[in-house]
């Protein structure tokens, strides 16, 4: 019986993209749990702070060898803050100097890494405390570092991931 290219074409795709959509995890990474159940607030921010350390590229010889580890950080939370509005550390590039926009509050994540602020509506910056400088390493589609937007009566999720010793 003589089959159709088309149709193994098919059936290989079809295959691949079951077995790889089967797995959510494909490299082997092992999360932390996420600390949901402990939001206490109605208004505000929570996340959770994790330290990456090591490898994370994929791999087919399990190499990959980095790990995820919940951290106590201080959190310091501004007003939505540009890149534009900060002054970067020339020695460790990628840390942040000073902030030049208006500070809301302190705050550190506990053992988990779970933290979690009250604030008003409006939009706000995160930055965790490496030894003396600042570290925030992402940006939203508007240049805002960090940012997480507080509405009326709803709590937003602001995941902090500290990854400059990981390897991607």
């Amino acid at each position: 019986m003589k089959i159709n290219p088309m149709n193994k074409i098919l059936f290989f795709i079809s295959l691949s993209f079951i077995l790889f959509s089967c797995n959510d995890n494909p490299i082997g990474i092992i999360y932390p749990p996420d600390n949901s159940y402990k939001v206490t607030i109605s208004q505000g921010v929570w996340g959770n702070v994790w330290f990456w350390e090591g490898n994370f590229m994929p791999s087919t010889d399990n190499s990959s060898n980095g790990k995820i580890t919940p951290v106590i950080r201080e959190i310091y939370v501004y007003e939505a803050t540009r890149f534009d509005s900060v002054e970067i550390d020339t020695v460790r590039y990628g840390f942040i100097r000073s902030i030049h926009s208006h500070f809301i509050a302190k705050i550190n994540s506990d053992n988990d890494g779970f933290f979690q602020i009250t604030l008003p509506v409006g939009k706000y910056s995160f930055f965790v405390k490496e030894d003396s400088l600042f570290f925030a390493n992402e940006s939203d589609g508007y240049g805002y570092l960090m940012s997480a937007k507080v509405s009326q009566n709803k709590v937003t999720k602001r995941q902090i991931n500290i990854d400059y010793k990981a390897a991607y």
